[in-house]
């Protein structure tokens, strides 16, 4: 579909190819550094089509969700959203979700494959309920545009967007007289939006962006941008080890909704203040980029393990991200990196505007 669609315009545009987490996807555009310095300062353009996509229809559908998922589902208004996760009964991370209420029933996204799991997870629930829910991936395209000039930019080739569009809330536009969804999401640490528009119009949609000055931008910038900003993938930085709060993901969870899957551990977990584990930054001394899963040690005993790393460019320097025991979250705390040097535990996010 669109990487087929996209791939010339993208090899235009420099693209080099790398496997990346199983699929094939552009690492850069010949210059890692300078597509990290456009989000900074302008505005990029990265195709997301390969996000997984499921659509919840039917009656009961909001009903269904707000008792599924952690954040709130039953009183969203059309056009509005939320970032969600699904567990299970003991409260351990299935998958997050970003919930978005259209017209047509409620959007559910989620990391690239994760869709499959999110969809068994959520059928194995449904009994008597008029809730259907369809793998949508890949109907239609999705290019995230970020950076201090993405508003201006989407303006030019779609009409202005309130800069108050809240965090995961859509408005509708048209482009030739395809319809086009402008959802606020930042996943960068700089204003961002998502654009969606039907898979056979990418290519025009691509194209208008990129004639309006965004530029393409590889998965190895948007790494470093992520990592920066403190922002856990799932897969990556949380999976079924960690509870939500463990990884940080407060703003996941509405602990005033009631009940759903895995509430009573969560809601006891925030109650008490404590839960098991932290996810924290650590600033390496080496300048190596540690493997993930990596040992964190405090004298012989393992405390921890390293999630992801990147070479900051904000910074300078190495630094990660890890998921530590209580009681080893406190910023300034040195900890051993297991092959060599050590970790000085920080605040998370690591770069801020």
């Amino acid at each position: 579909m669109t990487v087929t669609t996209l791939r010339s315009a993208k090899l235009a545009a420099g693209a080099v190819f790398e496997r990346i987490r199983g699929r094939k996807a552009a690492a850069h555009y010949g210059d890692a550094a300078s597509e990290y310095a456009t989000v900074r300062e302008a505005a990029g353009l990265v195709d997301r089509s390969e996000r997984g996509h499921l659509l919840a229809t039917g009656s009961d559908r909001a009903r269904f969700l707000h008792g599924m998922l952690s954040n709130t589902v039953e009183g969203l208004e059309a056009g509005a959203g939320n970032y969600a996760t699904m567990t299970t009964p003991r409260g351990q991370t299935l998958s997050d979700v970003w919930v978005y209420h259209r017209e047509e029933g409620f959007l559910l996204e989620t990391e690239p494959g994760m869709q499959t799991k999110l969809m068994s997870s959520l059928d194995r629930y449904l009994v008597a309920d008029d809730v259907v829910i369809t793998d949508v991936t890949g109907l239609k395209a999705t290019f995230g545009v970020h950076g201090p000039g993405s508003p201006t930019l989407i303006a030019r080739v779609l009409g202005e967007v309130s800069p108050d569009l809240a965090d995961c809330h859509t408005v509708d536009r048209t482009l030739g007289g395809t319809d086009v969804t402008v959802t606020a999401r930042s996943y960068s640490g700089e204003t961002g939006y998502d654009v969606r528009i039907e898979a056979d119009g990418a290519l025009r949609l691509w194209n208008e962006l990129t004639s309006a000055g965004a530029r393409p931008v590889g998965n190895r910038a948007m790494e470093a941008l992520r990592i920066e900003s403190g922002i856990p993938r799932y897969g990556v930085d949380l999976d079924e080890r960690v509870v939500p709060l463990e990884a940080g993901l407060y703003h996941a969870v509405d602990f005033t909704k009631g009940c759903f899957i895995g509430q009573e551990t969560i809601a006891k977990m925030h109650n008490l203040g404590k839960p098991r584990r932290y996810l924290v930054g650590l600033r390496l001394e080496a300048d190596m980029l540690p493997p993930a899963e990596t040992p964190l040690r405090d004298g012989e005993k393992q405390v921890g393990w390293i999630t992801s790393s990147v070479r900051s460019p904000a910074l300078g320097r190495v630094v990660s991200m890890a998921s530590v025991r209580r009681g080893y979250e406190q910023p300034g705390l040195s900890l051993s990196v297991d092959g060599g040097g050590r970790a000085e535990v920080v605040e998370l996010p690591f770069y801020r505007r």
